[in-house]
C-alpha cells in the first residue's frame, strides 16, 4: 500500500475544528390548509428509540470533529476532503455538541471511509460521499407530514397536572393559557372542575412524530362562561387567534405577567407593611412565584430603566406609549439583552422573580401606571386589537366554524372522567 504524505501544518488546522457554535436549521413543512382537516381522536407517541442505531457517533463537549473522527481511523487527508466538500452547505467547525453522525467505510481486507452522514435535526441532515475519489455533499431535507389530533381535560388539582393526565404535552397548556390569557387570567381564575379542549397540528416525518405545530382552535371553560379561539390563516400565513364572532383575543395587557403566579398582596391604598410595621399603600400587585420564575412583558413598550433601585432591588420599567408605563421589581435577574433603551414585546421574557430589595420572601411587585397614576391592573379593562377586517370576515368565519367543530366533544371528557374514577375506586 502506497504510503501517504502526512501534512502536519493540516493536522494542526483541523485539530482546531472545535464544536460549540450553534447552527442555525430551517424547518419546512406545509401548512394545512381548513378544508384538508381531518381531526383524528390520538396523537403519535413522540419516538422512545434513540438515535443511537442510525447515527452511533456524537461530537461530545469540547470535542473537535477531527478528534472524533481520529478515534474512528479516518485518515487527516480524508478529514480535510469531508470538510473542504461540506462548506457549502455546512461549515464543520460550528458544530454544535451533540450533532450525532453515522461512518460509512468501504469493503474488507483495508477498509477506507466512503461515506459519513451528519444529523442536524429530525429534519435536516447531510450526507457527505465519495464516489471515484472525489466527495460530495448533499443536503437532506426530509418531508414534514401535519396530523390534526385532539385533546381534552378537567381540572381536578392544577392546569398543567390536567394536561398530563389527559396524555398531552403539558406544553400545549402554556400555549392553551397565552392565546386565552387576555380572557382569563391563568395566574388566579383557575378553578377545580373548569375543563378544556383544543385541537392542534402534530409533525411526523416518516410516521414518527417530531413536534407540535400551531393550535388550531381551543375551547376554556372558567366557572361556567366559556371562551372560545380560532386560528386564522390568510395566504398561508397566521394572522392571528379570534373568536367566532371575529373579535381578537388579544388586548393592549396581558391580565398577568407571570404565567402560573398566585396573588399575594393586592392593590391598596392602606396596607399593613410587613417589614414597616405600619399602613401605607400598596400601589401595586404582588404575585408569589419561585425564584427564577419568568416574567413577562405585559405589553410592547420600551425599557426606561433596567437596574437596581433601592427597597425595590432589581427594577425595570416600560413605557408602553404616551399614556401607560408599568414596573417590575425584586427581580433576581434580568434576561438577556434588557437594558436601557432597548424593544420588548407583549409577552417576552424580560426578567425573574427574585427576592432583592425589601422583601419578605420570593415575589414580583407589579405596578402600572396610566398618566402618571397608579391604577389597579387586575380591575382596569383594556381596549382589546382590531378585529378580523371586514373584508376578511365571511373567509374567517368560514374557517372558524370548521375548526371549532373539529374540538373534541364534552361526552368523550366525561367519558374518560367517569372511567378515571372508577380506576381509582377499584385501586382503592
Amino acid at each position: 500500500m502506497k504510503k501517504q504524505k502526512i501534512n502536519w501544518g493540516l493536522i494542526s488546522i483541523l485539530a482546531l475544528l472545535v464544536t460549540g457554535i450553534s447552527i442555525g436549521i430551517t424547518s419546512y413543512y406545509s401548512k394545512t390548509e381548513v378544508s384538508d382537516i381531518d381531526v383524528t381522536e390520538e396523537a403519535v407517541q413522540l419516538p422512545i428509540v434513540s438515535l443511537e442505531e442510525a447515527y452511533p457517533y456524537v461530537i461530545e463537549p469540547n470535542t473537535s470533529l477531527f478528534e472524533a473522527l481520529r478515534k474512528l481511523n479516518v485518515s487527516p487527508q480524508a478529514i480535510q476532503e469531508i470538510v473542504t466538500a461540506s462548506k457549502p452547505i455546512q461549515n464543520l467547525s460550528r458544530l454544535q455538541p451533540g450533532i450525532r453522525f453515522q461512518v460509512f467505510y468501504g469493503q474488507e481486507p483495508e477498509p477506507e471511509i466512503n461515506g459519513i452522514n451528519f444529523r442536524f435535526s429530525a429534519v435536516e441532515s447531510m450526507e457527505v460521499s465519495k464516489t471515484d475519489n472525489v466527495w460530495v455533499a448533499k443536503k437532506v431535507t426530509e418531508q414534514v407530514d401535519i396530523k390534526v389530533v385532539s385533546f381534552s381535560g378537567m381540572v381536578t388539582t392544577s392546569l398543567w397536572e390536567s394536561a398530563i393526565k389527559s396524555k398531552m404535552d403539558p406544553n400545549l397548556i402554556s400555549e392553551l393559557a397565552d392565546i386565552l390569557g387576555w380572557e382569563v387570567d391563568f395566574s388566579r381564575e383557575v378553578r377545580q372542575n373548569d375543563r378544556w379542549r383544543l385541537t392542534v397540528e402534530q409533525k411526523l416525518v416518516k410516521g414518527e412524530a417530531i413536534g407540535w405545530g400551531a393550535i388550531l382552535a381551543a375551547e376554556y371553560e372558567n366557572a361556567g362562561t366559556a371562551y372560545q379561539a380560532a386560528l386564522f390563516r390568510r395566504d398561508g400565513k397566521e394572522i392571528g387567534y379570534y373568536s367566532p364572532d371575529g373579535a381578537s383575543l388579544r388586548k393592549m395587557f396581558l391580565k398577568s405577567p407571570i404565567r402560573y403566579g398566585r396573588i399575594t398582596s393586592s392593590f391598596s391604598t392602606r396596607r399593613f407593611h410587613p417589614i414597616l410595621k405600619i399602613r401605607r399603600p400598596h400601589l401595586g400587585v404582588d404575585y408569589g412565584a419561585p425564584i427564577g420564575t419568568p416574567v413577562r412583558a405585559v405589553g410592547d413598550g420600551s425599557i426606561v430603566f433596567a437596574a437596581r433601585k433601592g427597597g425595590a432591588g432589581n427594577m425595570i420599567k416600560l413605557r408602553h406609549n404616551a399614556t401607560y408605563q408599568t414596573a417590575y421589581k425584586h427581580l433576581r435577574g434580568f434576561a438577556k439583552g434588557i437594558r436601557s433603551g432597548a424593544k420588548v414585546q407583549q409577552g417576552q421574557v424580560i426578567g425573574y422573580v427574585g427576592n432583592t430589595g425589601l422583601s419578605t420572601g420570593p415575589h414580583l411587585h407589579f405596578e402600572f401606571y396610566q398618566s402618571g397614576r397608579y391604577i389597579d391592573p387586575v380591575k382596569k379593562r383594556f381596549p382589546s386589537a382590531d378585529p378580523v377586517p371586514n373584508e376578511d370576515l365571511a373567509v374567517f368565519k368560514q374557517q372558524a366554524e370548521t375548526l371549532l367543530s373539529g374540538l373534541p366533544t364534552w361526552d368523550v371528557l366525561e367519558a374518560s372522567e367517569h372511567e378515571s374514577r372508577r380506576d381509582t375506586a377499584n385501586v382503592n
